[in-house]
């Protein structure tokens, strides 16, 4: 991190680590060495005092030049470090926010799901009260259909025995099937209605796996992301 001024000390602590490096310690590699911190002319004017310094002035000691230096690669390393730990820090705290995010929409997905599938499994459950209630009629149809099947044939059967009755007997036996032809009907309209209604329920069955197979997708990609934000969290901690 540059700072707003040099001064002799630090372009002789400078000049020495390059020389310490078997390189030119030019005005330009000096300036560089700090930091490119201070103008060329100042560092030009410091290097020539400390070429020919003046007999009051002290030679620094090379200790005191290598202690300089020290101290300023060690404030480089600390400045370096901080930076690199603040740009970790942000990398995570936007990786923590993303997965934060989508953990939720996850969540308001998963919630709709469950909603939507709880109103699917209400209709089915009235669809199948229908059904029920169809196959109930029908039962009831067939019975009575044979109960009148079977008296068309009793009434055949008296037919033959009472000649006298037989005009009364032809009447009731058309008047027979004209009903069973009407209960053929009904049971025809009733065998059409509960297919349809079993094709329903097949589309429904579909449509719940298809439910419950998103449901486990979702729950295995929620867990996932829990498991990350887990491992982040441990990794910050860490």
């Amino acid at each position: 991190m540059a700072r707003s001024g040099i001064n002799k000390a630090d372009v002789q602590a400078a000049r020495a680590a390059i020389i310490a490096r078997g390189e030119n310690p030019s005005i330009d590699a000096i300036r560089i060495e700090m930091g490119n911190t201070g103008s060329k002319s100042t560092i030009h004017r410091l290097m020539r005092e400390l070429d020919s310094p003046s007999p009051e002035t002290p030679v620094t000691p090379v200790d005191d030049e290598l202690n300089g230096l020290v101290a300023r690669l060690a404030r480089r390393l600390r400045e370096q470090a901080q930076e690199q730990i603040d740009e970790a820090q942000a990398r995570l705290d936007a990786e923590k926010k993303t997965m934060e995010d989508a953990m939720a929409s996850v969540e308001r997905r998963l919630n709709d799901l469950i909603e939507r599938h709880a109103a699917q499994t209400t209709k089915l459950g009235t669809q199948t009260a229908t059904l029920l209630a169809t196959q109930k009629d029908l039962h009831a149809e067939q019975r009575k259909n044979a109960q009148l099947t079977q008296a068309a044939h009793d009434s055949a059967a008296r037919l033959q025995d009472k000649d006298g009755q037989i005009d009364a007997l032809k009447a009731q036996h058309l008047q027979a099937h004209t009903q069973c032809a009407l209960l053929q009907e009904r049971l025809q309209n009733a065998l059409n209605e509960a297919e349809k209604i079993q094709e329903r329920l097949t589309e429904r069955d579909q449509q719940n796996r298809v439910l419950e197979l998103i449901l486990i997708k979702t729950e295995v990609a929620l867990e996932n992301l829990r498991a990350g934000r887990a491992d982040a969290q441990d990794a910050v901690e860490g």
